[in-house]
């Protein structure tokens, strides 16, 4: 049975395969027929059907109004780690061993936590329960160790409100967080106080729920020139990758993920695919989509 590699392992794609330009209307423009390198597979038209979907409901939808006038938070519920982890195994262990005694009261968290947005507007958000962070932390915490050594345990201080920079879809915004100050260590744990307004749903779309050969992606970065994106893939069965397709119009790109679907064994340190996807033009303000239709690119990126 083939396992997932927990690590990315950056594979460089050649050249991207299809790419629709926008046009001045607001749906989708004619999609190009293309192969995948040279002499390689065409898009299943599957793949290039929900692509279509997707870039039809995004306009005018609930996720594109908080897109372009809320709190779309790159990663809900984010959380930093004190840097101090890297030179401190004891704690990093307990850590991750959820380890964690508390010897410290929580702070009032009724009313709202003010998020503030680089052109100088702000929204005030219900502020979560820093008591429900705390229960993350040591939810395992009577699990058996697996990570030396098991008798070092990590002791919260301090319960205190801050405030940490977060990528959103509105540039790096400043937002209310919760610090565990943790004894012997000089940064604290935080973790964001408020959450993201993006809708529920799906963050991605399922390999068994599209055509062979395609996986959907998490997260996109910018490539070497204007004209390229970049993306990690993690498909099921450790397939290699394949430049990616793009279908765009006049609002959105979506990224369709493509593999040679052939199964492989997972290697140790890794289950990413690094797929790169040519653009006609620069994105420009599109937003840039996955076949679930949830935002991959976001402006600090």
């Amino acid at each position: 049975m083939l396992r997932r590699l927990p690590a990315a392992v950056l594979l460089l794609a050649a050249l991207a395969v299809l790419t629709v330009p926008g046009d001045s209307s607001p749906g989708p423009a004619a999609p190009v027929p293309a192969r995948a390198g040279r002499g390689g597979p065409p898009v299943p038209a599957g793949a290039l059907e929900r692509a279509r979907q997707v870039a039809r409901a995004w306009p005018g939808s609930e996720s594109d109004r908080i897109w372009h006038t809320g709190y779309y938070a790159r990663l809900n519920g984010q959380s930093w780690l004190p840097r101090d982890f890297t030179g401190n195994d004891g704690a990093f262990a307990a850590f991750l061993g959820d380890r964690i005694d508390l010897e410290a009261d929580f702070p009032p968290f009724s009313g709202p936590g003010t998020v503030s947005f680089p052109d100088g507007t702000s929204q005030a958000l219900p502020l979560t329960d820093p008591r429900a962070a705390y229960e993350q932390l040591v939810r395992y915490r009577d699990s058996p160790c697996t990570r030396e050594p098991c008798d070092t345990v990590l002791t919260v201080t301090a319960v205190r409100p801050a405030t940490r920079p977060q990528s959103t879809s509105r540039g790096t915004a400043t937002v209310p967080v919760w610090e565990f100050v943790f004894a012997g260590l000089d940064e604290p744990y935080a973790v964001a106080a408020v959450e993201s307004q993006e809708p529920p749903g799906p963050r991605t779309v399922e390999d068994k729920d599209l055509p062979e050969g395609v996986t959907d992606l998490w997260y996109a970065g910018r490539g070497t020139d204007e004209q390229e994106l970049w993306a990690l893939l993690y498909p099921g069965n450790c397939a290699g990758p394949l430049p990616g397709a793009v279908y765009g119009t006049a609002d959105v790109l979506v990224l369709i993920g493509r593999t040679d679907g052939r199964p492989t064994d997972c290697e140790p340190n890794g289950a990413g695919r690094e797929a790169r996807f040519r653009l006609t033009g620069p994105p420009g303000n599109r937003v840039v989509l996955n076949l679930a239709g949830h935002p991959v690119l976001f402006p600090a990126d």
